[in-house]
C-alpha cells in the first residue's frame, strides 16, 4: 500500500478528528497548560523575551523564507543546472507547494473556529472563560472571538515532513523526523508562553501530514 493513498490520506484526517474529539471530552489541554503557567510569575516563557523569540518565533520563519526562495531557485532554474542540484523541479515544487497551503489552511481555520488563545483565559490571567473548540465555533453576539485553533506557526514547520517523499530511500524518515522535530519545538515556545493548547498543535500536524500526503499524490511522488 502506498503511504500516501487514500487509505492513508483518509486515516490521517481521522486522526485529526479524533484527537478534537478525546481534547473535546477530557481536559488534557488544561491539565498540560497547568505546568508551563504559575499565578505569580506567569508563563514559563516570557513571550517578549527577545533571545527565545529570535531563536523560536522570529528565526524559524526566516530559515523558511529562505528555504522557499532556494526552492524557487530549483523550480526556475535552466536545465543545464539541473544535474547540479539536489532536487528536481517536481520535488521542489512539491515541498514549495506544501510550505505555502500548510499555513494558509491553517489560518483560514482559525479565522472561523473562533478560540481563544490561553492567556485570555479566567483560568491563566484572562477575562474569558475557557470553551473548547467546538464550543466556541458558534457566533454569539458580545462574546470575544479568538484565532487560536488550530496553531498556524508551527505549520510551516510541519510541512518540512514532506522531506520524506524528496529524499533519497534511506534517508526519507530522517526528512520525517526533521519536519517533526521542527514542529513541535515551534509549537512547544508557543505553548510555553499561552498561545496554544496542546491539542491546537497536534491537530495542526495530523492536518498537515493530511495535506501532504493528498499533494505528493497529485505531483505524483510517493512510496510504497
Amino acid at each position: 500500500m502506498a503511504i500516501n493513498g487514500n487509505l492513508s490520506i483518509l486515516l490521517s484526517f481521522l486522526c485529526v478528528v479524533l484527537t478534537i474529539v478525546v481534547f473535546e471530552k477530557t481536559s488534557i489541554d488544561l491539565r498540560v497548560q497547568d505546568l508551563f503557567y504559575d499565578p505569580v510569575r506567569g508563563w514559563a516563557v516570557d513571550a517578549k523575551a527577545p533571545l527565545p523569540r529570535l531563536v523560536f518565533y522570529e528565526g524559524p520563519k526566516w530559515v523558511l523564507v529562505a528555504f522557499v526562495a532556494w526552492l524557487g531557485l530549483c523550480i526556475a532554474a535552466p536545465a543545464a543546472w539541473a544535474p547540479h542540484l539536489p532536487l528536481s523541479p517536481r520535488q521542489a515544487g512539491l515541498l514549495l507547494t506544501c510550505i505555502v497551503v500548510a499555513p494558509i489552511t491553517a489560518w483560514f481555520i482559525k479565522r472561523h473556529t473562533g478560540v481563544l488563545y490561553p492567556c485570555y483565559v479566567q483560568r491563566y490571567g484572562g477575562k474569558e472563560p475557557y470553551r473548547t473548540p467546538l464550543e466556541s465555533i458558534p457566533r454569539v453576539p458580545g462574546r470575544k472571538r479568538g484565532r487560536g485553533f488550530p496553531a498556524a506557526h508551527c505549520s510551516g514547520a510541519f510541512a518540512l515532513m514532506s522531506l520524506y517523499f524528496v529524499m533519497p530511500e534511506p534517508l526519507r524518515w530522517l526528512g520525517l523526523a526533521l519536519g517533526l522535530v521542527a514542529g513541535w519545538v515551534v509549537g512547544l515556545y508557543q505553548m510555553l508562553k499561552g498561545v496554544h493548547y496542546l491539542s491546537h498543535t497536534i491537530v495542526t500536524m495530523f492536518l498537515v501530514w493530511t495535506i501532504i500526503l493528498a499533494l505528493s499524490r497529485a505531483f505524483g511522488l510517493g512510496s510504497a
